[in-house]
């Protein structure tokens, strides 16, 4: 069977599943005063702390080879985190270039202040695959990212490259 041919493909492309709908739900929790929230939409997460004197959220980013171990802890006050990858739902994630699934990551990892961008990050930087660090970096204003290359397991991160925000975000 033949490849798809290849397409130009950007952020417009990517479709943002359970960011759109999580970042909405998560709106609405935080218009509650005082009151922490913790919204879990499909594993993509969104999260505030409303008392100053609350403790953070604790996330484990979990290994995508086995979910009962957690490569990675991140506290976190507020905003979203979300995971694009191979563990949950298999290869589902097409390179827009060839029509084949993406296939250097087992997973893509990325936390800030929206959910919505994070998982359109997520997203877009596991379809990307080699180079996709890089990517965010210039791309991602205030977002994290941690990596899980499919082949070796190796895992790489990024943390706070950049000051400029994603379209729709507040500072």
């Amino acid at each position: 069977m033949a490849a798809r041919p290849a397409r130009r493909a950007g952020l417009r492309s990517i479709r943002a599943g359970q960011g759109l709908g999580g970042g909405a739900s998560a709106r609405a929790l935080a218009a509650v005063e005082d009151h922490d929230y913790y919204l879990n939409a499909g594993g993509d997460i969104a999260l505030g702390v409303r008392p100053k004197a609350a403790a953070s959220w604790r996330i484990g980013v979990e290994n995508p080879f086995d979910r009962t171990q957690i490569l990675a802890v991140r506290e976190l006050r507020s905003g979203g985190i979300a995971t694009s990858g191979t563990a949950a739902r298999g290869a589902h994630i097409r390179d827009p270039r060839t029509g084949r699934p993406a296939g250097t990551f087992a997973s893509v990892t990325v936390i800030g202040p929206s959910l919505l961008w994070a998982d359109i990050y997520a997203t877009a930087a596991f379809a990307r695959g080699p180079g996709a660090l890089r990517w965010l970096a210039k791309n991602a204003g205030e977002y994290e990212a941690i990596t899980v290359e499919r082949m070796t397991g190796r895992v790489a991160g990024m943390h706070l490259v950049s000051t400029s925000s994603p379209p729709g975000t507040a500072r």
